[in-house]
């Protein structure tokens, strides 16, 4: 292999898979990037055996090859050099060479034929929609992914296709995030993508207004954005039937202005609970009355004014996940549903139910 790089162009391609990369490896060729050149330029991929991320980078191919390096060494050294740089790399069965201007070093090299490759499994079903549209959906639900590694099937997103819809929804078991949009495909499917490829895809597609393609196999979903490719395995399991615990014909309805909201709470956080983050909430005629304490017999109380009907309700909530809710919300106004001081409450933006939220009381 013998390749001349623009440093800026090689950068960003090997940014779209660091985090792809094994901190914490048993097999150490899982700590390299695999470099492939051939006449349609260079390919970088990196992989957990998880999550795989193939990513394309122009550049002028002198002899076509492959070899593996360390993925940490190679991006803090192309990192370190100037933007304009242009990088010359070659490589031998065990050394990759980089020259740059008057750095040039080499770099232990491991042969690309132990690299595993991405399995492409066939794939039933694909959908088409827009990259940034798909990142908005991925933060606006993945806050409520679960950490909790015993319950599995918590710890990722459901992707669900139904009703000419792709819905996103995530659960920890205390509260529910579920985002939607239209599509024009009529197929059904139900899959939940891992934790770490939801943020990889998310990162991926942030400010890409262009078309993407989720491609769903049996056992993988696959992310097809121009020339870059993402491989992840599913989670072999079962979501939970969400559509039981989002409330229907809450009567008692709140609506809130967001951001004042939102700093009230904060404000009252600093002297909830530490652990339990336990605030009591009032819901009164055209006024909100927070409150909370804590074991050193500290109190704080605020009023926000609100628009409400409905009967007098008084309720406990972990103001930390009313906050998660709050900070992806992006509608000026929220609407709280509520039945009872211990029923789930449904949140949603004004004028914007794509997303929808569920959140469990706290007894008080």
């Amino acid at each position: 292999m013998n390749i001349s790089v623009a440093r800026n162009d090689l950068l960003q391609a090997m940014q779209r898979c660091q985090s792809v990369v094994e901190k914490r490896h048993t097999v150490p060729i899982l700590a390299n990037l695999l470099l492939k050149a051939d006449q349609e330029g260079l390919q970088i991929t990196a992989t957990d055996m998880e999550v795989g991320i193939r990513s394309h980078c122009p550049a002028e191919i002198k002899a076509a090859g492959a070899t593996t390096v360390s993925a940490r060494k190679l991006y803090e050294i192309i990192r370190c050099l100037d933007a304009d740089a242009v990088v010359h790399m070659s490589c031998t069965e065990h050394k990759l060479s980089i020259q740059s201007g008057r750095f040039k070093t080499l770099l232990a090299a491991l042969a690309a034929d132990g690299f595993p490759e991405l399995q492409e499994e066939p794939s039933a079903i694909q959908v088409h929609l827009s990259g940034a549209e798909l990142a908005e959906m991925i933060g606006a639900t993945a806050f409520a992914m679960s950490t909790d590694e015993t319950r599995k099937y918590l710890t990722g997103t459901l992707f669900e296709l139904a009703g000419a819809h792709l819905r996103l929804v995530t659960t920890d078991g205390h509260r529910l995030a579920m985002s939607e949009t239209s599509l024009n495909i009529e197929d059904t499917i139900q899959c939940i993508v891992p934790r770490k490829a939801v943020h990889e895809i998310r990162k991926l597609c942030e400010g890409h207004d262009e078309q993407v393609t989720l491609a769903f196999g049996e056992r993988q979903i696959r992310l097809i954005m121009g020339r870059e490719l993402l491989v992840s395995k599913l989670i072999d399991a079962r979501f939970p039937i969400y559509q039981e615990v989002i409330p229907q014909g809450n009567p008692n309805r709140a609506i809130l202005p967001r951001q004042v909201f939102d700093q009230a709470l904060g404000r009252s956080m600093i002297i909830a609970d530490a652990v339990t983050h336990d605030l009591r909430l009032e819901f009164q005629p055209d006024k909100l009355h927070i409150s909370a304490y804590n074991t050193d017999q500290e109190e704080v109380e605020e009023d926000v004014e609100i628009q409400y009907e409905g009967k007098p309700l008084t309720i406990g909530f972990n103001g930390r996940y009313l906050r998660d809710v709050l900070s992806v919300a992006h509608a000026d106004a929220v609407c709280m549903e509520m039945n009872d001081e211990l029923s789930p409450v449904l949140i949603f933006g004004e004028h914007d139910e794509r997303s929808r939220y569920v959140i469990m009381p706290m007894r008080i």
